[in-house]
């Protein structure tokens, strides 16, 4: 499912977003971290809202001992090897869209909706929230961002990022 809307300078785009989160049980995160590192296949962020990416995949660090994995698809094993004394893995991908943004007034557009500082958020995941509503923010450019939002506030939002450019 793929929803594009456009305007004169912003366009925005509804797409899938396959969601692995990885949580290590309290204690026991010297042990998960090298486990899921294993399975990613690399290093995994040390602060949260830092990112790594590796064969189209991305893993964040969504907390201290909570990682969000975004596979290059749904169907995707990463993480099931994960021993159950260390912690555990949800699938989260029918819950969750990711809306791409593209517009030159992207900083005008995210003021407008997130408390966020601006010149932190370039390739880190901002965690925040849009009307109560639980957010995951990323921009890879000046004119080029995505949020990770809730499936059923997914149309709201779009709608509501159009208002704000």
């Amino acid at each position: 499912m793929v929803e594009m809307s456009s305007a004169k300078a912003m366009v925005l785009k509804q797409l899938p977003c396959p969601l692995i989160q990885c949580d290590a049980w309290e204690g026991t995160l010297a042990a998960f971290e090298p486990a899921l590192a294993r399975q990613f296949g690399g290093a995994l962020p040390t602060q949260v809202g830092g990112i790594a990416e590796r064969d189209g995949m991305k893993v964040v660090r969504a907390g201290p001992r909570r990682f969000w994995i975004f596979p290059a698809e749904r169907a995707s094993a990463i993480a099931s090897g994960i021993p159950p004394e260390l912690g555990c893995r949800l699938d989260l991908s029918e819950g969750r869209i990711r809306i791409e943004v593209t517009t030159p007034d992207l900083r005008d557009v995210v003021s407008k909706c997130l408390a966020i500082d601006w010149e932190r958020t370039l390739g880190v995941a901002t965690f925040s929230s849009l009307h109560r509503i639980p957010v995951m923010f990323t921009r890879s450019s000046e004119h080029d961002g995505a949020f990770v939002v809730p499936r059923s506030f997914a149309r709201s939002i779009s709608e509501w990022l159009e208002v704000c450019r």
